[in-house]
């Protein structure tokens, strides 16, 4: 089999191509795309622990503490303290965040769109629900690795 059939090499080609152009526009919010990752999962789950949104997006922590702090420094998230524990935060989008993300969001869809631009309608749609599918079985131990 030759490199160009492999279903990795493909993924991760297309993978590369996507990021490469969306890290380019990301630079001018000054975040990376897991950055990004980050920040949307916050808006999604208000108020969520470094810890969860680690273990939800499979970020290790040290990593994760390094993609909060820089959120926080450039005002896009903020840390607010746990009523119930004070020894803990959650995490919010600020409305700075707010309004990365809406600009993050419309570049994305501009991305996917020029680089799936081959594809019509249902092809996007038909890739999408593969790759759902796919995705849905890692995160629910479904394979094994060994076929």
């Amino acid at each position: 089999m030759q490199i160009q059939d492999s279903y990795g090499f493909l993924l991760a080609k297309v993978e590369e191509e996507m990021e490469a152009l969306f890290t380019e526009y990301l630079r001018k919010l000054h975040i990376t795309a897991p950055q990004f990752g980050v920040l949307q999962h916050i808006e999604q789950y208000p108020n969520a622990s470094q810890i969860q949104v680690s273990e939800a997006l499979f970020i290790d922590r040290t990593t994760m503490v390094a993609h909060v702090d820089h959120l926080e420094k450039i005002d896009l998230i903020k840390r607010v303290r746990n009523p119930n524990d004070r020894r803990s935060f959650g995490l919010t989008v600020t409305e700075y965040g707010v309004s990365a993300l809406k600009k993050g969001r419309k570049q994305l869809n501009k991305t996917e769109n020029s680089v799936l631009s081959v594809l019509d309608q249902d092809e996007k749609g038909h890739l999408k629900s593969i790759l759902k599918k796919v995705w849905n079985s890692i995160q629910e131990g479904e394979h094994d690795g060994k076929n």
